[in-house]
């Protein structure tokens, strides 16, 4: 049953984001910008993370280079090792998709502010058990 809400849910958050105003889509682009916000990232987190096949992480983050929104990183012990961290540009992108997001949810779902903050309690609980966090 948990599967099933799970696979459920999936599904309903990506129709949501299709009806934005702005037609803004959950993509690669704006998942991958979201997970290195905080935390510099591998290739191989990255495809663990997105659930994409390594080819496609490489297209997809030399796109996001030449867009500027996010830039390499060597390391300094290992010129092979490489890394990926969100730029200024990338940050102001993703919080502009996010408040985007926000606001055409609020308005899809017409929560008064008390459902809103309820919802929003729920689903910080659910995702952290999905995470695995206690």
């Amino acid at each position: 049953m948990i599967a099933e809400q799970i696979l459920a849910i999936n599904v309903a958050t990506r129709k949501l984001c299709k009806n934005c105003n702005n037609g803004i889509i959950i993509s690669q682009k704006m998942r991958l910008l979201y997970l290195v916000r905080n935390n510099v990232l591998s290739p191989k987190d990255l495809v663990s993370e997105l659930c994409i096949a390594k080819p496609n992480l490489t297209i997809l983050a030399r796109t996001m280079i030449a867009e500027g929104l996010i830039e390499k990183q060597r390391a300094s012990h290992d010129m092979r090792s490489v890394s990926y961290k969100i730029t200024d540009k990338g940050l102001a992108e993703l919080d502009n998709c996010i408040a985007e997001l926000e606001k055409s949810v609020a308005e899809q779902l017409n929560l008064s502010e008390k459902d809103a903050q309820k919802g929003e309690k729920k689903l910080e609980t659910a995702i952290n058990f999905l995470n695995g966090v206690e």
